[in-house]
C-alpha cells in the first residue's frame, strides 16, 4: 500500500517545554561579564521580564490562538493581547520600582532610557513572543491536519480495497460456475469433480481475502489448483504449462491478485478446439521482485459471450494502483497471434 502516515508530529511533552525555557533562562548567564553579587542582581532583575514573556507565550499558545485567532475572532484576539500588554507592563513597572527600592537595580538617571523607548521595547518584545507562539501553534495545527488527512486517505484506500476484494469472490465464482455448467452436459462425473474442487478453492478464497497479504507460494498453489479445475473441461488436448521458480517462496503478495490474469488467459486463450490452443505461464520470485509471465493463443470473444465482462482485469489494475503505486509494471500485447502478458511487482518485507 502507498506509504501513508510516514511520519507523525506529536506535541512535545511538558518536560521538553520546561527544559527549553530553562536553557533560555540560563544561557544568557554565560555571556554576562559581571560576577558575584552583580551577576545575582542582574539575574534577579531580568527574571521578571522572562517570566512575564513565558506567561504571554502560554496565554496565547494554549488559549488565545486556538480559541480566538484560529476561529477568525481577530478583533477580540487583538484586544485580549492589548489587555495582557497593559497588565504585564503594570507588573513589570511595579517590579522595577521594587528592584530600585531594594537597591538591586541602580541605574544612573542619565543612563536610563526615556519612558517611551522602554514602552516601545516592551511592546516589540511582546509582539515577538506572540509571533513565536502563533508560528509554533500554526505548525502544530498543520501537522495535525496533515495527519488527519492522511488517516482519512488511508481509510478511503482500505474501504476501496475491501470493496475490490468483495468483487473478487463473486466474479471468480461466476466464471467457475460457467465452466461447470458447460461440463454438466458434456461429462457429469467431471462436473461433480469440478464442484468438489470448487468448494476447496472457495474455502481458500474466503480465508485469503481476509488477509492483507499471502506468500507467493500460497498464491501460486491457488493458481495451480484453479488451473486444474478449469482444465477439466478441455481435457489433455489443451497444451498447458504452468512453471514456478520461487527463489523467495515467502515473498508477500496481495491475496488473489493474480487470479484475474489467469481467468483472462482461460477466457481468451482457448478456442473451440482445445488442441489448437496453448497456454504457457511462469511465476517466479526473487529478492525484491515477483514476476508473472504468460503467453497463450488468442481467441477474442464477441459481445454475445457470457463468460465475463472484463471486470476482473479492471479490478486487478485498481488494486495494483492502490497497493503497489510506482512499484509495478504491467504490460500486455498481441504478437504473432499470441497474447503475451507480464506483471512485475516490487515487494518489501515487513
Amino acid at each position: 500500500m502507498s506509504k501513508l502516515l510516514k511520519s507523525k508530529w506529536h506535541a512535545p511533552p511538558p518536560l521538553v517545554h520546561v527544559l527549553v525555557w530553562f536553557c533560555i533562562y540560563i544561557i544568557p548567564m554565560f555571556f554576562i561579564l559581571s560576577s558575584g553579587e552583580n551577576l545575582w542582581k542582574i539575574r534577579y532583575w531580568t527574571s521578571a521580564p522572562f517570566f512575564i514573556f513565558v506567561l504571554a507565550f502560554y496565554a496565547n499558545y494554549s488559549f488565545l490562538i486556538p480559541k480566538l485567532l484560529f476561529k477568525k475572532r481577530i478583533v477580540i484576539f487583538t484586544i485580549a493581547n492589548l489587555l495582557l500588554f497593559l497588565i504585564f507592563h503594570f507588573l513589570l513597572t511595579f517590579w522595577r520600582e521594587h528592584a530600585i527600592d531594594a537597591g538591586i537595580l541602580n541605574i544612573p538617571l542619565e543612563y536610563e532610557p526615556p519612558y517611551h523607548i522602554q514602552l516601545f521595547k516592551f511592546f516589540g518584545s511582546m509582539i515577538f513572543v506572540i509571533g513565536v507562539a502563533v508560528s509554533i501553534r500554526s505548525t502544530a495545527m498543520w501537522f495535525h491536519s496533515r495527519d488527519a488527512m492522511q488517516k482519512l486517505e488511508l481509510e478511503n484506500v482500505r474501504s476501496e480495497l475491501s470493496f475490490l476484494k468483495m468483487q473478487i469472490s463473486p466474479h471468480f465464482l461466476f466464471n467457475t460456475l460457467n465452466n461447470i455448467l458447460a461440463l454438466i452436459d458434456e461429462n457429469k462425473e467431471l462436473a461433480k469433480e469440478s464442484v468438489q474442487q470448487l468448494s476447496k478453492l472457495l474455502r481458500s478464497v474466503i480465508y485469503d481475502a481476509e488477509a492483507d497479504s499471502v506468500t507467493i507460494k500460497q498464491e501460486a498453489e491457488f493458481l495451480i489448483n484453479y488451473s486444474n479445475l478449469m482444465r477439466l473441461r478441455h481435457g489433455p488436448e489443451l497444451k498447458f504449462n504452468l512453471e514456478t521458480d520461487l527463489s523467495e517462496p515467502e515473498a508477500p503478495i496481495a491475496p488473489l491478485l493474480l487470479i484475474p490474469m489467469l481467468e483472462n488467459i482461460f477466457k481468451h486463450g482457448i478456442g473451440s478446439l482445445a488442441e489448437d490452443s496453448s497456454i504457457d505461464i511462469k511465476i517466479s520470485s526473487k529478492t525484491g521482485k515477483i514476476i508473472f509471465e504468460s503467453e497463450n493463443t488468442y481467441f477474442p470473444k464477441t459481445h454475445q459471450d457470457k463468460s465475463g465482462s472484463g471486470i476482473g482485469i479492471a479490478n486487478m489494475q485498481k488494486r495494483l494502483d492502490l497497493l503497489y503505486e510506482k512499484r509495478y509494471l504491467y504490460d500486455c500485447k498481441i504478437a504473432g497471434g499470441k497474447y503475451i502478458t507480464k506483471l512485475e511487482l516490487k515487494y518489501e518485507l515487513n
